[in-house]
């Protein structure tokens, strides 16, 4: 009975330090902090029921490659919950953000609509709005922009 409690005792501790290493091993499953500037808002959908989900133009500043990446950025939440802050969006300064790269998503930016500037109220109009984001190199548009997605905790 003691070489059994042993071996219990043995496989418990391999299961948690497999899932302990994992976790270190594979940060990008479950996010990582950058640095977000937003450029333009694409399309906010809103419901009454499930989920809603705005998407924008963003730059990322990844803090451990220290590089900038031109990213279509998703950020979805609970009907009851509010959406980034107006702030946060037209601000200056970069916010801090945890996110998590969804290749599901990724979309050429030919493809992205661009409705208005960030935190714009006018980007809620059924209408059709284009904008122009204020670039320093404007992507073609068959360049593929890597999709980023919001956590939420």
């Amino acid at each position: 009975m003691h070489i059994k409690r042993v071996a219990q005792i043995l496989a418990v501790f391999i299961i948690v330090s497999f899932n302990a290493a994992t976790a270190v091993a594979w940060p990008y499953k479950h996010g990582q902090k950058a640095r977000v500037q937003f450029l333009a808002t694409s399309t906010l959908i809103r419901g009454t029921c499930g989920r809603n989900e705005d998407t924008y133009l963003a730059q990322l500043l990844m803090p451990k490659q220290n590089e900038v990446i031109l990213v279509r950025l998703v950020d979805a939440y609970p009907n009851e919950w509010p959406p980034l802050a107006r702030e946060v969006l037209m601000s200056d300064a970069d916010a801090l953000l945890l996110v998590r790269r969804d290749t599901d998503c990724d979309r050429p930016y030919g493809e992205m609509i661009l409705r208005t500037a960030p935190g714009d109220p006018l980007a809620i109009l059924p209408e059709r709005l284009g904008y122009q984001p204020p670039l320093g190199g404007m992507p073609t548009r068959e360049t593929i922009l890597p999709c980023y997605r919001v956590l939420r905790r």
